[in-house]
């Protein structure tokens, strides 16, 4: 590849997370108090701002609350806080598998809340006494009815023929919008199989497999689909960390882009729309947590500069960068930096992309911003938390597929120490440092991939 991929101006130019921290504090103060009700007033201005009012009832005892095609509903009296959601409507054929799904589901991925079923409608429910309102808890279940239900819903009515109980309020985008997303798409999509085919060739399957990865992320930056197209570039990510050898992974990756490639825009119309969400499917970015998940491939870059290999330089920190936006909402003086740099360095010879891009990641890595010392709503969150523990087994889990991937690339011995790493994080219940061990073990799997 002589040249870096074309960016792309997203649909919405900041991606700063909604929430106030002061907020989510004072709720807390609030609750400690036996103030519940005025507590969980202020946990849903803190997640965001406008919904108390827009939603809720002038008494603030009922809100009707919108995540994308789900509606979160949430009644307090003196005694109770009752949550509930309408999930879908069940199918007249195919309702027996969906049911069966539906019952793994009530295990392993909802936590406090439960399906039930009222006729031929499920609906995902929780109640507890108010004096057991504690804004941990709370938010947790808003964000697990909220992402299982904005995350299952289309793929059941794709699936399984269910329909949705009532239709999502939401605003498409304007038509040339849709025709920019189109084009844009089409040829990101056409010059990043140009750079895989080329890779290929090489049997550079590693460089092959940061490109189509970092394609991913940029059409999820860029366009910011919904519905089911926002689900099936997360199932291409997900499956990118599958546990196969990497020609197997590029294969697949590269059957998705042709998938994109192949879509008719109407088709891609239907899931380019602006919608309510009650909660990010993202956490708020920190200088701090940036700083640590970026810190390998820095190291990684650096030496490459150093070596002149500016191709490996300029893939490996792209690939980061939009990496970044796919998981975070990013604040607003990081989006400064970033945007420019892979503005600038778009359509370059890989040296001078790499020089344009190794500089923002240096600015970053050095804190030559203004430096925003919160360090986001999760990272208080952690402690004694069903989701974050939930999170945690999950990364778990992935870091262990990655292990035999990696067995090549590494060390026997560099992996058990690792390992036993994780192991102690764990057991200590640390989910920070755990989760920066298994960024480690990531990047240096990413590392030892372009030597395969």
């Amino acid at each position: 590849m002589k040249r870096t991929l074309p960016f792309i101006a997203p649909v919405v130019d900041s991606t700063q997370s909604a929430m106030q921290r002061d907020l989510y504090d004072k709720s807390i103060d609030l609750y400690g108090e036996g103030q519940y009700v005025e507590a969980f007033h202020t946990l849903l201005d803190h997640l965001n701002p406008e919904f108390r009012t827009k939603y809720g009832n002038a008494a603030g005892t009922e809100f009707h609350l919108p995540h994308g095609s789900i509606v979160v509903n949430v009644r307090l009296d003196d005694r109770t806080m009752y949550i509930d959601a309408d999930f879908l409507n069940l199918p007249a054929k195919g309702r027996v598998a969906m049911l069966r799904q539906v019952a793994d589901m009530n295990i392993n991925r909802l936590l406090l809340p439960r399906f039930t079923k009222e006729g031929d409608r499920l609906k995902m429910e929780y109640h507890c006494p108010i004096a057991e309102t504690h804004p941990h808890k709370i938010v947790n279940i808003l964000q697990n009815i909220c992402r299982v239900g904005d995350r299952y819903d289309d793929e059941f009515c794709t699936k399984f023929g269910a329909t949705r109980c009532y239709e999502p309020r939401v605003t498409p985008y304007p038509a040339e919008t849709v025709d920019r997303i189109y084009e844009a798409i089409q040829s990101l999509v056409r010059a990043t199989l140009d750079a895989v085919r080329e890779y290929n060739d090489q049997r550079r399957y590693g460089y092959s497999w940061n490109v189509i990865d970092t394609t991913f992320y940029q059409i999820s930056y860029f366009a910011q689909p919904q519905g089911q197209l926002a689900n099936d570039i997360d199932k291409a990510v997900d499956d990118m960390d599958e546990e196969l050898p990497v020609a197997e992974l590029v294969m697949k990756g590269t059957a998705f882009l042709q998938k994109l490639l192949d879509m008719p825009k109407e088709k891609l119309a239907e899931d380019l729309y602006y919608v309510d969400t009650l909660v990010s499917i993202k956490g708020p970015s920190s200088l701090q947590n940036v700083q640590e998940n970026m810190k390998d491939v820095y190291e990684e870059a650096t030496a490459a500069m150093q070596n002149k290999d500016f191709e490996r330089a300029a893939v490996r920190i792209c690939y980061k960068f939009y990496e970044a936006y796919f998981y975070n909402d990013m604040q607003d003086d990081l989006n400064v930096i970033f945007v420019k740099a892979l503005r600038e360095a778009a359509d370059q010879p890989m040296e001078k992309a790499a020089e344009i891009l190794w500089t923002a990641l240096d600015k970053v890595m050095e804190g030559e911003i203004e430096e925003d010392d919160d360090e986001g709503f999760f990272a208080g969150a952690m402690e004694g938390n069903p989701m974050a523990q939930q999170m945690m087994e999950q990364a778990q889990a992935q870091a262990q597929a990655m292990q035999q991937k990696m067995a090549a690339a590494m060390g026997g011995d560099e992996i058990q120490e690792l390992q036993r790493k994780m192991t102690e994080a764990m057991t200590r219940g640390d989910m920070a440092e755990y989760m920066r061990l298994a960024g480690e073990l990531q990047q240096k799997m990413m590392s030892g991939l372009f030597n395969n």
